[in-house]
């Protein structure tokens, strides 16, 4: 189950130091910092009225670092964030994937694309296809990962045709895992 309103994936260049100097300006008051979840480093902020909690999510498992956002004035924040600090858009992670040189450029590309999009459009679904059938078991077995990022029916298909039909077992067996996950605890 989701647990914030907003994600924003942040660009590469936007440093830790980037958002805590954007906390002070703006008054966000520190909650929690350095906090370690599941490989991932986890600073949280509230706003001066307490109505909305930031969350700057460093995870190391899929190489990206992004902010979720919760609470009363979500839009106002999200507004001041794009201002200020550069963030990942729908356009800006297909270029990525388009222009990525190298497996690992590929799979934060790929991972990017699922925090970033509001939904599977087509463009976009058809770039998860592809890795889906891509001959690099780690391309295959990242549209596992997304997915439990970004639970969507057509990307929990795409996950489904992996569990069932993956010719290397370690993608079928992940694929299975993630499926009893969201059988489980359910989707978005």
């Amino acid at each position: 189950m989701v647990s914030f309103e907003k994600r924003l994936v942040l660009g590469p260049e936007v440093s830790r130091d980037d958002v805590e100097d954007l906390a002070w300006n703006l008054d966000w008051n520190i909650y929690e910092m350095g906090e370690e979840e599941a490989g991932a480093c986890v600073d949280i902020w509230r706003t001066d009225d307490g109505g909305t909690e930031i969350h700057r999510v460093e995870d190391r498992p899929i190489g990206l670092t992004y902010l979720t956002l919760r609470g009363s004035a979500v839009a106002v924040v999200e507004r001041r964030i794009r201002e200020s600090l550069s963030v990942w858009s729908r356009s800006d992670a297909l270029a990525a994937l388009c222009d990525a040189v190298g497996r690992d450029e590929r799979l934060r590309s790929l991972y990017g694309l699922a925090l970033v999009v509001d939904e599977l459009d087509g463009a976009v679904l058809e770039e998860f296809r592809t890795a889906a059938s891509d001959p690099d078991p780690g391309i295959r077995q990242a549209v596992v990962v997304a997915a439990g990022y970004r639970p969507d029916p057509a990307l929990v298909e795409l996950v489904t045709q992996l569990r069932d039909s993956d010719p290397v077992p370690h993608v079928r067996e992940n694929a299975d895992i993630l499926l009893e996950g969201i059988r489980l605890h359910g989707g978005e």
